[in-house]
Formats: C-alpha cells, sequence, structure tokens
C-alpha cells in the first residue's frame, strides 16, 4: 500500500486531480475487514513470539541451574574421554579444526575396514560390540543400505563439546547422555575402581607456602536391590606436618579452608609439576600414617554429606511419589467421565451404530471398567514403590586417594 500511494504521489498534487487520487488511496487501502484479520494475525503472532523468548529464558535457567548442580564443564569430560580410550588401549582423543577454526575433536582409528574394532577380547580392550557403539557417530543409514556398505561410505564424524553455533551434520555434539560417552565414562569409573585396597596417590607442587594433603574418599549410596542411588566423592584437606613435630593426628580443616585447599589443587593438577626425588621418598615413607589420621574424619564427614544426600533423595521420593498420584487420579476421573456418558444414554447413544460399532463401543466400556480396577491397586502400589526406589538401604565408604599439594617455595 505505501509504495502505491508514493508512485501515485510521486508526481506532486494537482488542484484538479485531489479528489481523483484521494479516491485511488482509498482504493489502495485494505478493507476493513481484512485488515481487522491481519491486526489479529499479527497480534497472535507477537504473542507467540513472546512466549517463545518467555520459554527460551526458562530454558536458559534450567540449563544454568543443572550446569551448577551436575558441576559439570566440557574440559574435564573431555579428559575423562581420552583417559578411557587410553585405559581401553587406543591413542587419546586428537584436536583438530574446521575450515572456519573451530575447535573439533576426532576420535583413534578403532576399527578397521570391516568395521569390526581393532584391539583384543576379554581384558578391557575393544571388542565387536564396540562396533555399534562407534555407529553413533556416523551419519543417519538410509533406508535398505547395506551394513557394510553404510560403514565405508559413512566415516566416524568428529566430535565437539560445545554448542558450535550452527546446525550441521559435519560433527556430533558429545554430551553427557551420548551412548558412546556413556559407555566410556562406565568404563572409566569402573576402571578408576578396580583395586580395593589403596593404590592411588599424587603429588604435585602448588602454588602455596605450606604443604598441604588431601585425602580422597568415594561415597556410594544404595537402595533395595543395590541400585546406586548416589555417588559422590568426598575429601578431607589438612595441612601437612613432619611426623617427627606431630603431637596429635593431623587434623582436618574446616569447610572455608577446604574450599581454598581443593581451588589449589585443581590449579596444581592443570600444571602437573612435581617436586623432587627427595620429597617423593619423604612423603611415601608417611603416607600410611598420614591415611590412618585422616580416615575417621574423613568417615565422619562422609556420613554427613550421606545424610543430606539421603535427605533429598527422599524429597524426590516424596515429590514424585506425590505426582505419579496426581496423574493416576487425573487418568481415573477421565475415564469414569467417559464411563458415564455412555452409561447414562449421552447423545453418542442416541445415533444409529452399526453391528461393528456397537460391539467396538461394548469393547471400550468393558476396556475402562477394568481399567478402573486397575487404577485402585496402581495407587495402592505404584506410588508407595517409587518413594520406596529412593530410599537409601546401605552405605559405603571408601578412601580412593591421597593427594600432596608442595610449596614451590621448597
Amino acid at each position: 500500500i505505501d509504495d502505491d500511494v508514493e508512485r501515485r504521489l510521486r508526481g506532486g498534487i494537482r488542484h484538479r486531480d485531489a479528489k481523483r487520487l484521494a479516491r485511488k488511496i482509498e482504493a489502495a487501502d485494505l478493507d476493513r475487514e481484512r485488515k481487522r484479520v491481519a491486526a489479529e494475525e499479527l497480534e497472535a503472532a507477537r504473542e507467540r513470539q513472546e512466549d517463545l523468548k518467555a520459554q527460551i529464558e526458562r530454558c536458559r535457567g534450567l540449563l544454568e541451574r543443572s550446569r551448577r548442580w551436575v558441576h559439570f564443564s566440557p574440559e574435564p569430560f573431555r579428559d575423562a574421554m581420552s583417559c578411557s580410550l587410553e585405559l581401553l588401549g587406543a591413542a587419546p582423543l586428537q584436536e583438530g579444526r574446521t575450515e572456519d577454526g573451530q575447535p573439533i575433536w576426532t576420535f583413534p582409528p578403532l576399527a578397521g575396514d570391516s568395521g569390526q574394532p581393532r584391539g583384543q577380547t576379554g581384558d578391557g580392550l575393544f571388542h565387536a560390540t564396540w562396533a555399534a557403539t562407534l555407529d553413533t557417530l556416523r551419519a543417519p543409514r538410509k533406508t535398505g543400505q547395506k551394513l557394510a556398505e553404510w560403514r565405508r561410505e559413512a566415516p566416524i564424524r568428529p566430535v565437539v563439546f560445545e554448542d558450535a553455533g550452527v546446525l550441521g551434520d559435519d560433527t556430533v555434539h558429545l554430551h553427557l547422555e551420548q551412548r558412546l560417552a556413556q559407555r566410556l565414562l562406565a568404563r572409566f569409573r569402573t576402571q578408576g575402581f578396580v583395586h580395593h585396597d589403596l593404590s592411588r596417590a599424587c603429588l604435585v607442587q602448588a602454588a602455596d607456602s605450606i604443604p598441604r594433603v588431601a585425602l580422597l574418599g568415594r561415597l556410594c549410596l544404595f537402595g533395595r536391590r543395590a541400585e546406586r542411588l548416589h555417588e559422590v566423592l568426598v575429601p578431607a584437606t589438612a595441612r601437612w606436618i613432619e611426623p617427627s613435630y606431630r603431637t596429635e593426628p593431623l587434623k582436618a580443616y574446616a569447610e572455608e579452608a577446604e574450599a581454598r585447599t581443593l581451588e589449589r589443587l585443581e590449579a596444581a593438577l592443570q600444571d602437573a609439576r612435581a617436586p623432587g626425588e627427595t620429597i617423593h621418598r619423604r612423603l611415601l615413607e608417611t603416607a600410611t600414617r598420614d591415611v590412618e589420621d585422616l580416615l575417621p574424619q574423613l568417615e565422619t564427614r562422609a556420613e554427613l554429606v550421606a545424610e543430606r544426600a539421603a535427605d533429598r533423595l527422599r524429597e524426590r521420593g516424596e515429590r514424585e511419589e506425590r505426582q505419579l498420584r496426581e496423574i493416576l487420579e487425573g487418568q481415573r476421573r477421565r475415564v469414569e467421565a467417559e464411563l458415564r456418558r455412555h452409561e447414562d444414554g449421552g447423545v453418542q447413544l442416541a445415533i444409529e451404530f452399526s453391528e461393528e460399532e456397537r460391539r467396538q463401543r461394548q469393547a471400550d466400556v468393558a476396556s475402562w471398567r477394568t481399567r478402573l480396577a486397575w487404577f485402585d491397586r496402581d495407587l495402592d502400589t505404584e506410588p508407595a514403590r517409587i518413594r520406596g526406589f529412593y530410599e537409601v538401604r546401605a552405605r559405603r565408604v571408601e578412601p580412593i586417594g591421597l593427594v600432596y599439594l608442595w610449596p614451590d617455595t621448597g
């Protein structure tokens, strides 16, 4: 409309043509009903856009809360993937770059041309079942395409660990729920806790002025049938003192000092500098005594962590029990309403049904009555079963690592 009006007024307005131009401009306008419909559609689109923006903000909030809860970051996740590959006897992930400079990572050549993974079987290395897992990194298989042909034509794609900002088929976003990632993480966790004795210790140099020691414990909470409900690492950190100068066992730090020690530990592990051989031998001789000093304090802290975790699990069980009960009761009300509508002789019964439709309606009514009986049974058992699933039946605390932070000042 604006273009049409501008075109008509481009030559100016002469007095004798004013009325004619006015009629043409009015004719160029949309009629009132079409304008009303267009305005309503625009308003509806605007409302949908505002709802979409609100949903995006809610999703961003959920994502941020999830990150804080899980303590997830791409770098440790990527390192765990590489370490798991090395534990399996393969090379770690190889970093590369796309044409526009974006970082990508490629998996080592685990499979031959036949698609069968290389390596031995039975000792934790790759075996035939890994082929199907690696297939999750290939492009989707075409309908009717043979498996061997698909594996030859669709190579393993590189992976990324963060949002690349674009949608494409060139890479695979590897996340915690991806099948290959779950399998590698499971292998990493089981391999990391193979030994029942404390055989994992490390010594790193830190930007600090005092020596520190950290005993790391693994806390596991189990439900019925030994279901693993919760697993977390519990630290007990302390200032390290030469055994000859100790008048009492090492005393674990309070919460604030422990947080600072763990921050220094993370920074030191990224730098990964180790003191000399003399310090190694010196700390190796006292490691057993240090564990004995800190283990009772670690167990005490683990009990507190276990109580808090059990409370959260119990709250989750009660919440899911309540939600399931509401769902079942809502479904029962809908089935009861539908059954009453048919049994009371509603509008539908006034219609002349065919014999086949009448039999189908009778079968539906019988099915609804049976379902009502199931609702009563499910309401008696299912919510309680959900709540009982989150009940902690057993807990286990075991030391899994000893870390010394030696000051870089000597």
